[in-house]
C-alpha cells in the first residue's frame, strides 16, 4: 500500500468507518460479520455498476479496508 501515495490513509479511514458500521449495528468485529459486510458490499456495488479496475476509487479501497482488517485481526 505505500507505493501509491495516500493509499493507506484512505484504507485507514473506511477500516475505521466499517468498525463504526459493524460496531453501530451492535455487531462485533470478526471474521463473519467482516465477511458478511464484504459480500454485501461487493453485491451492492456491483448492482449499482461498479466494476473491479481503478485503485482509486472509493469501492476498490473500502474492499482493500476490508480485507486488511482481516489480516489485521488473523481471520
Amino acid at each position: 500500500m505505500a507505493s501509491i501515495p495516500g493509499l493507506l490513509a484512505a484504507v485507514d479511514q473506511h477500516a475505521a468507518a466499517v468498525r463504526d458500521l459493524l460496531a453501530a449495528s451492535g455487531k462485533t468485529l470478526d471474521a463473519a460479520s467482516l465477511g458478511e459486510y464484504l459480500v454485501g458490499f461487493t453485491e451492492s456495488a456491483l448492482e449499482r455498476g461498479w466494476t473491479p479496475g481503478d485503485t482509486r476509487d472509493w469501492e476498490f479501497v473500502r474492499i482493500v479496508a476490508v480485507c486488511w482488517l482481516m489480516t489485521r485481526h488473523d481471520y
